[in-house]
């Protein structure tokens, strides 16, 4: 697979993604056509996907016992971006900087969201050769994140 390509590093994929446990029994196949949901019609005229179960997918990666499957709205706030609103008070010392911190919180919150894009789901696979230096230790790059379940 693609993982197994890279000599080290982090291979990350994400998607809108459920657990192998949560499939859901007719399948994800659907298609897109200017934003809007159709049938998956394979015509040329709309994008087709499918949800993946990241899990499955972790199970059958190079280095199983080393992957994670996370929210995107853990693995997010790990790394700092949580969508929380600017003090207002910025607003009467620097308007022009408050507007753009308010406008940085509206796209972090966007992509942190229960129910929307905060529930896609990020598979994180370590690549490189096992106990060697540059190998990314999982645990140590999120702590404190459970992983999806």
């Amino acid at each position: 697979g693609a993982v197994s390509r890279l000599r080290r590093g982090l291979a990350v994929a994400v998607d809108y993604a459920h657990t192998a446990a949560a499939r859901p029994p007719f399948g994800t196949l659907t298609g897109f056509r200017e934003g809007r949901e159709t049938a998956p019609v394979p015509d040329g005229s709309r994008d087709i996907t499918a949800h993946v179960a990241l899990d499955a997918c972790a199970a059958h990666g190079p280095a199983p016992a080393h992957a994670r499957v996370l929210t995107q709205r853990a693995a997010l706030h790990a790394l700092g971006i949580t969508g929380v609103r600017p003090p207002l008070t910025l607003a009467s010392t620097d308007p022009v900087q408050y507007v753009r911190a308010l406008a940085s919180a509206g796209e972090a919150a966007e992509l942190t969201a229960p129910g929307g894009l905060g529930d896609f789901g990020w598979l994180l696979q370590p690549a490189g050769p096992e106990g060697k230096p540059g190998r990314l230790k999982l645990p140590d790059l999120f702590p404190e994140v459970p992983d999806l379940s």
